[in-house]
């Protein structure tokens, strides 16, 4: 299986980091996971996790910050002397996608609902500070839902500080369209004021899948509405729109194809002037 087709979060010993090639990231990886137990207030149609049946969604997770500090410093000190390569699974990664773009938030759930993420941040910057190149980003990959809260913003400053990088999802247009795809009790109108409201002091990138929903896309209406919201946004970096390349949850939910990508990408690039950039399932 193709490494940008298979994100496993467990890797060797290692609970709480993980390695994985990136579609998104155009190279090497590493998670940060602090909701080993699947936490998440979403429930995307598209979700790896709950394709995989995690661990139920059971209370906040808490995670020895002891054990992820050793994990951590061990997969970067793995990257820089290139024993991550001595391994199987990633023996055949060519040596362009060797290099080490980003810390990722990701995992199983949603990364800000840990009561551990800001000290994780700072944990996380200084690692990077010490063991890591310049270049290296610290990425947060979030739903959006917590954006409007304090404790997050004040997190994510830090993270900007540090080459830090928001990646928010904003997956729908529409109220209808988000409930069909996010499954979620957050209402589509507070992602939509999260996101217009932080961005106004923060830039984001937009994170979209666009899926083939009981065998069809997103109507041209569906991408209208989309790209509206984008234009109430102020500092968008630019526009990630991809579908999904693993295995889905619901076998009605499937890749687009590469065409119908395009025209979407098109349609917001038109409406929008933002720059838009895809990853196609294969």
């Amino acid at each position: 299986m193709l490494l940008t087709q298979h994100h496993p979060r467990r890797f060797g010993t290692l609970r709480h980091v993980y390695p994985v090639i990136s579609r998104r990231s155009g190279g090497l990886s590493l998670g940060v996971n602090l909701s080993p137990t699947g936490l998440c207030n979403f429930a995307c149609v598209y979700c790896q996790v709950l394709a995989e049946e995690a661990e139920t969604k059971t209370g906040l997770p808490i995670v020895p910050m002891d054990r992820l500090e050793t994990e951590l410093r061990q997969l970067v000190g793995s990257v820089n002397d290139g024993s991550l390569f001595g391994q199987p699974v990633f023996a055949p990664v060519p040596a362009e996608k060797r290099i080490l773009k980003d810390i990722a938030f990701s995992g199983d759930g949603e990364p800000t609902l840990s009561p551990q993420f800001a000290e994780t941040v700072r944990l996380v910057a200084n690692i990077r500070k010490v063991l890591c190149e310049e270049s290296v980003k610290i990425v947060l990959i979030t739903n959006s839902s917590t954006l409007h809260l304090a404790s997050v913003r004040s997190a994510l400053d830090l993270m900007l500080q540090n080459n830090g990088e928001i990646w928010a999802k904003l997956d729908a247009g529409t109220p209808e369209f988000y409930r069909t795809v996010a499954r979620s009790t957050i209402p589509f109108q507070t992602i939509c004021s999260n996101l217009i409201n932080f961005t106004q002091e923060f830039p984001v990138v937009i994170q979209t899948c666009f899926l083939s929903l009981h065998g069809k896309g997103p109507s041209a209406e569906e991408v209208w509405k989309y790209a509206e919201r984008l234009n109430e946004l102020d500092k968008v970096k630019y526009v990630q729109i991809y579908t999904a390349a693993r295995h889905t949850p619901e076998d009605w939910a499937l890749p687009l194809a590469n065409s119908q990508l395009d025209d979407i990408a098109e349609a917001v690039r038109q409406q929008t002037a933002l720059e838009v950039r895809l990853s196609y399932s294969n």
